[in-house]
């Protein structure tokens, strides 16, 4: 892959369908390279319980996320779900995704301005997300930055701290769904330096508690010559703000 042939790459990103109006907006742009999750209904009867199936389906938020976006994509586009769908597939660089240690992402070496990740570093192995964090410092062009987005599984104070084995005991460890690492800042941060990256904790919970958030623009100097201002700056994308988010830069 030619070195000038991509901007952007989103790693681990969730079925187009299922993404907010707000970040289709940005995402339906050439400028992107979307490696997401394969096509299969994440709720499967015979991997997790029946109980926390029925928790998912019957939670409100999770009606009212459908509903609404159901009603934007027919408003915007006169098109049904099925239709809007298929047009998403066709306007965007979009590539199933499936990540083992010692993987080699396609692109050249200083490549790739702006990389973004919600909710996969997760789902990794700490020797997994650390080897994924290293091709993506092999990838970044000098002063590029990764964005990173993960539950802040521990230290969080605004919602419960994740259960263990979430989302279900009785999910299998091979399971993509399966969270395999529990996040803080502090271990994030440290597995961004490991592969030679430059950790900026911008949302997150301390060990006192307290929840802190650091806009990008607070962080001016750090951000100077970074060579994608337009999505350092903008959190619009972003479909869980209340998360732990962390950006590493390559110096």
């Amino acid at each position: 892959m030619e070195s000038n042939s991509v901007q952007r790459l989103q790693l681990g990103i969730s079925r187009l369908e299922n993404l907010t109006p707000e970040a289709l907006e940005i995402f339906l742009d050439k400028s992107w390279i979307h490696f997401g999750d394969v096509e299969h209904h994440p709720l499967s009867l015979d991997r997790l319980s029946f109980s926390y199936i029925f928790q998912v389906l019957t939670k409100s938020s999770f009606k009212k996320t459908i509903t609404k976006i159901g009603n934007k994509i027919f408003k915007l586009t006169g098109k049904s779900t099925k239709e809007a769908k298929e047009d998403y597939y066709k306007r965007t660089n979009f590539k199933e995704f499936y990540y083992e240690k010692g993987d080699k992402l396609p692109f050249d070496n200083d490549s790739v301005d702006f990389i973004y990740s919600e909710h996969f570093f997760e789902h990794l192995f700490f020797d997994e997300a650390l080897s994924l964090l290293r091709e993506c410092h092999r990838i970044l062009k000098p002063n590029g930055v990764i964005r990173t987005c993960v539950p802040d599984a521990d230290l969080r104070t605004y919602a419960p701290p994740e259960p263990a084995g979430y989302p279900d005991v009785k999910l299998p460890w091979n399971h993509p769904s399966k969270n395999k690492i529990r996040w803080s800042v502090y271990s994030f941060s440290e597995a961004l330096k490991i592969a030679n990256l430059f950790p900026i904790p911008l949302f997150y919970c301390d060990k006192s508690g307290q929840y802190i958030c650091n806009e990008p623009t607070s962080h001016q100097t750090d951000y100077e010559d970074c060579t994608d201002a337009d999505m350092i700056f903008n959190f619009n994308y972003i479909m869980k703000k209340r998360s732990l988010i962390v950006d590493g830069i390559k110096h």
